[in-house]
């Protein structure tokens, strides 16, 4: 579980070194669906950062379902109180693939997350915190360090963003408050010409069981098949223009 301590504490934080994080939601017609979270450290590894002593010279492929990690544990969890059972069980809805070679510094990670509808969906995030048990145990504390980076700028578009989707539109908003707070926090030092931005990137790709017709994002690249489009920026491009990623979606009427 060391793995996923630390993609969970990667998603909290908000906090990325990889050099691309690509977020990905596909809907389906009833407004559920699935939200991954993938990235990888490889150009961080390779920039002389290297592996925790502890995962040196080890291959790591494999996936865990968090399903049947929770019936594997059910014992354990049953002798939390109610309330801490109600949180781990949240989990329940969550997968994760782990790729890693300390050799040859690769670690690629993926989480997905199925969820009921909108409102299911914006809680993504808030479900993988605080989860406090014996197996979790590093998780906790990687939370309770990584507070200092609460305020950092990088998007979290569960909580930053307000999502709305039905069969006619789709839109991706920033929420006022969250582009306030951008703006007060704006680090003026970022240049356009740093060689370290290209770095870090972002990608959100959306895909839908409709065409679209209009798309209102210069930003966006719609998809071979008219049913989804990505959008990708770097650090200065989401610090210079807090809206970049905003977009609103017209489809095709049947």
């Amino acid at each position: 579980m060391k793995h996923l301590n630390k993609l969970v504490l990667i998603i909290i934080s908000i906090t990325f070194f990889s050099c691309e994080v690509v977020q990905e939601v596909n809907f389906n017609e009833d407004k559920s669906g699935t939200q991954s979270l993938s990235f990888s450290f490889s150009e961080m590894m390779n920039m002389g950062m290297p592996p925790e002593q502890d995962t040196a010279n080890k291959l790591t492929d494999t996936v865990i379902r968090f399903s049947d990690f929770l019936e594997q544990k059910k014992d354990s969890i049953s002798k939390l109180s109610k309330e801490k059972q109600e949180k781990i069980k949240q989990l329940e809805n969550f997968s994760l693939y782990i790729d890693s070679d300390s050799l040859s510094t690769k670690l690629e990670m993926k989480i997905n997350y199925d969820f009921k509808n909108l409102k299911d969906l914006a809680l993504f995030s808030e479900k993988l915190k605080d989860q406090d048990i014996k197996e979790l145990d590093q998780f906790t504390t990687k939370i309770e360090k990584s507070k200092k980076n609460d305020d950092a700028n990088i998007f979290d578009f569960n909580t930053s963003f307000k999502t709305t989707f039905n069969n006619k539109n789709f839109s991706l908003k920033i929420t006022p408050e969250t582009l306030e707070k951008i703006k007060s926090k704006k680090d003026s030092t970022l240049t356009k010409d740093n060689p370290m931005l290209d770095l870090m990137r972002f990608k959100v790709k959306y895909t839908f069981p409709y065409r679209i017709k209009k798309i209102s994002n210069k930003n966006a690249k719609i998809l071979y098949d008219f049913k989804g489009f990505e959008i990708s920026a770097n650090v200065f491009e989401m610090e210079n223009n807090p809206k970049h990623f905003d977009v609103e979606v017209e489809f095709e009427k049947d």
